[in-house]
């Protein structure tokens, strides 16, 4: 409960405090899924916003069954760490053991412009972990980068030919 929700009466909507349970890394992973799915979309006019689409009518009423990857409640710290020159642990930088660095970073360059075009937020077009799948594993064939985690049909069609064109010269 906060000043603004009190101020626009949100508090009084029957749905007020559904999904509580969750917490905010889980919300994300919810949200993620549904924009992959195509039931909300980032909307560039509205500084990003999420909005519904006309498939998320189906979903909302209830008509429409979706399945959703759940996301473990606790959170995990994952930096890498190595040893300093002078033998001091220190966080190693994001993409740091996956790959070619200048692969990685040529990826994520792509991910940002594609991002841009489309208006959408760039884990939209490739999560972090995939580019770093895809720079560890350097794929040379679309059924190879079919393989990667995050790789599925539809971002195979629509970003297939670019991703293997731009691993290849990296190579």
């Amino acid at each position: 409960m906060t000043e603004r929700v009190g101020q626009f009466g949100h508090d009084k909507l029957s749905v007020f405090g559904i999904g509580r349970e969750l917490n905010e890394k889980q919300w994300r992973a919810t949200l993620r899924q549904l924009v992959a799915m195509g039931h909300l979309r980032a909307d560039s006019d509205a500084f990003g916003a999420l909005k519904l689409t006309e498939t998320a009518r189906g979903v909302l009423k209830g008509e429409t069954e979706i399945w959703l990857r759940e996301a473990a409640a606790t959170t995990r710290n994952r930096a890498i760490r190595s040893k300093s020159r002078r033998g001091e642990l220190a966080a190693a930088p994001a993409g740091a053991g996956a790959g070619d660095p200048a692969l990685h970073a040529a990826l994520k360059a792509w991910r940002s412009e594609i991002a841009r075009q489309r208006g959408v937020p760039a884990y939209v077009v490739l999560h972090d972990s995939t580019i770093d799948g895809i720079a560890a594993s350097r794929p040379a064939t679309l059924a190879e980068l079919r393989g990667i985690a995050g790789i599925g049909d539809k971002k195979l069609e629509h970003y297939g030919e670019e991703l293997i064109a731009l691993v290849r010269a990296r190579a």
